[in-house]
């Protein structure tokens, strides 16, 4: 059973653009939280499996038939922060989870950009 904060709650959620959004989020808030040496090894294994989630969601997700190559460049964004959690989990310090972050937030923008237009 998932803790009362530790939940996403998808039943409110019946825009699949904001369903994305809310994994993205969350998957961006987990690796951050993987990458603060601050935060404890016990927190950081459970943000581990909340990460790798949240990717393999957004891979699956992708609909290359109609996304073509927004779709394949998405999906090479996502393989590669994977294989970097695989290192970060590996205890590797060549890891470049912040790279992740960073490109991940760049996405995140442009998600909620596209999400403004269609609501306007």
């Amino acid at each position: 059973m998932y803790i009362q904060d530790q939940k996403v709650h998808f039943n409110d959620v019946s825009d699949p653009h904001t369903t994305i959004l809310i994994v993205m989020k969350e998957l961006n808030k987990s690796l951050r939280k993987i990458a603060d040496p601050a935060n404890p090894a016990s927190k950081v294994r459970t943000e581990f499996s909340k990460a790798f989630t949240s990717n393999y969601i957004l891979q699956s997700s992708l609909d290359f038939a109609n996304g073509g190559e927004i779709a394949e460049n998405l999906y090479r964004l996502y393989e590669y922060c994977r294989q970097q959690l695989l290192k970060a989990f590996a205890r590797r310090t060549d890891h470049n989870l912040g790279t992740c972050i960073v490109l991940l937030d760049e996405i995140i923008q442009a998600w909620e950009g596209i999400g403004d237009k269609k609501e306007g």
